[in-house]
């Protein structure tokens, strides 16, 4: 049987990809539906949580809301909004809780979108839309302050432990999964 591009597909796994159920399907321009069809319910057999990317554009899906919440963050901190703690606070008692039960579209629909249109109206004006790298993501790389594995980033990491802070993200995330996927009885 001759290889085509309709057979072919690229699937991204997020970190830590064996605790991590979301995978992205990225769909090319020829691939077809059968095999985006197939392609996922392999991914669910092996216990993934697939979405399927229809168009082939840098970063994907995820990668994409990730950076855009990213560039936000790093301006928070470049125009001294807050500091990177009270950032991550932020998301991890806010965001981050409210995401695993439902999404930002989802949560755009419960609220109204004429409250969402209403807020963005004004927001969106103030919100950073560089097109390209936050200066404090150069100035911090420019410096060598590379993250945990040289030990400055926008934390300290000889005040914070970075395999601790992994094995609280592991033991959380195994946590959820359990609550998201209990073991089936016998």
């Amino acid at each position: 049987m001759r290889w085509t591009a309709r057979r072919a597909a690229t699937t991204h796994f997020w970190n830590p990809p064996h605790l991590m159920p979301l995978a992205e399907i990225v769909q090319g321009m020829r691939t077809s539906e059968e095999t985006v069809r197939r392609l996922r319910e392999v991914l669910i057999q092996v216990g993934k949580s697939p979405v399927v990317v229809r168009k082939d554009v840098p970063g994907q899906l995820g990668n994409r809301l990730l950076h855009a919440i990213t560039r936000e963050a790093m301006n928070i901190v470049q125009e001294g909004i807050a500091t990177a703690e009270e950032v991550d606070t932020a998301i991890k008692t806010g965001l981050g809780l409210r995401f695993p039960v439902y999404g930002p579209l989802e949560h755009a629909d419960l609220v109204g979108l004429d409250l969402l249109l209403s807020i963005q109206s004004y927001l969106f004006e103030d919100l950073c839309n560089r097109t390209d790298p936050m200066p404090i993501l150069r100035e911090k790389t420019a410096q060598g302050d590379l993250g945990a594995r040289t030990g400055r980033g926008f934390y300290d990491w000889s005040r914070k432990d970075a395999d601790q802070v992994k094995a609280t993200r592991d033991a959380f995330l195994m946590a959820r999964l359990r609550d998201l996927y209990p073991p089936k009885q016998g």
